[in-house]
């Protein structure tokens, strides 16, 4: 049996969806941090800690996030690279031209004292 042929599109909000996904599944990344600038490309999309550029090349992806106190920061930073690469060209097909990662902050823990 053939398959029918057309195009499946997925639009800015499902493909930052994806990378937010992508993100918070990433160990190290606490939580996403506001809304960073794209550095290239046209039509850009923002959305709480990514936005995407759109280019001839495939998509620009940049992400802003927090980390965890005690992590080595260029690790976190390429796995969670890896992840929304993948994430975009697995799940919806999408190429991808860059993932820039921006830490932005580390997580601490709040130690405090008890006086009484």
């Amino acid at each position: 049996m053939s398959q029918p042929s057309g195009q499946v599109t997925a639009a800015a909000p499902v493909l930052l969806a994806l990378v937010r996904a992508a993100l918070r599944e990433t160990p190290g990344i606490v939580r996403l941090a506001g809304t960073p600038t794209v550095r290239e490309g046209p039509a850009i999309t923002t959305g709480p800690g990514a936005a995407i550029a759109f280019g001839a090349a495939g998509v620009v992806v940049d992400c802003a996030v927090v980390v965890a106190a005690g992590v080595r920061l260029a690790e976190v930073a390429a796995t969670a690279r890896a992840a929304v690469a993948a994430a975009l060209r697995e799940l919806a097909g999408v190429d991808v031209a860059a993932v820039n990662i921006v830490i932005v902050d580390v997580a601490t823990v709040e130690k405090t004292r008890d006086n009484g």
